[in-house]
């Protein structure tokens, strides 16, 4: 008797029971969520077909005299003194990630540098592989809006709220990127 008595008082302030309720499940980088645009005019997460453009897309950057998995790893070596990145170059972008949440590093620093070395790695991704140029000038004008379903407001946009600063140096890379010649492509 008293268990049905604790459930019900539970249930009427809103908690669920366990079995009820399914774990929230985390989306694949290939599925699509709430607030993916792909139009003629926004390309909004970089998922799916656009993939290409999220930094957890695995493709070799040179950045800085090292090799690297993803620009992801490349970014996220950036939070450390050059003589503790080479770690970073045998990781996974999830793994990389997941590293620098728990190697310590110096904050505000990284603060005053990190838009830049998101830039020169960006710059790194798609001047070194001109087929990811070739396809991030064919978006055109379209808007780059880094759409994510983790909460980023700095680097993208959650529930239509952000700065968006990946998609703005992605538009900011395709426009040099069509102004360039290849060969002056340097960062």
């Amino acid at each position: 008797m008293k268990f049905t008595h604790v459930l019900l008082l539970l249930l009427s302030v809103g908690a669920s029971v366990a079995s009820e309720t399914p774990p929230a499940k985390k989306p694949k980088w290939d599925d699509t969520f709430d607030g993916v645009v792909h139009n003629e005019k926004k390309i909004g997460g970089f998922v799916g077909e656009y993939r290409w453009l999220s930094n957890f897309f695995p493709c070799r950057v040179e950045w800085e005299g090292r090799i690297y998995g993803s620009s992801e790893a490349a970014y996220q070596s950036g939070k450390y003194p050059p003589a503790e990145r080479e770690v970073f170059t045998t990781l996974d972008p999830d793994a990389a990630k997941k590293l620098s949440r728990t190697k310590p590093y110096d904050t505000a620093a990284w603060e005053q540098r990190k838009e830049r070395t998101m830039r020169e790695v960006l710059w790194a991704k798609f001047s070194q592989h001109p087929d990811l140029a070739a396809k991030l000038r064919a978006t055109g004008d379209r808007l780059l809006e880094e759409t994510n379903w983790w909460g980023d407001e700095i680097w993208g946009v959650f529930k239509g709220k952000g700065r968006n600063l990946l998609g703005q140096i992605l538009m900011d890379i395709r426009e040099r990127l069509k102004t360039e010649a290849p060969a002056s492509r340097k960062p």
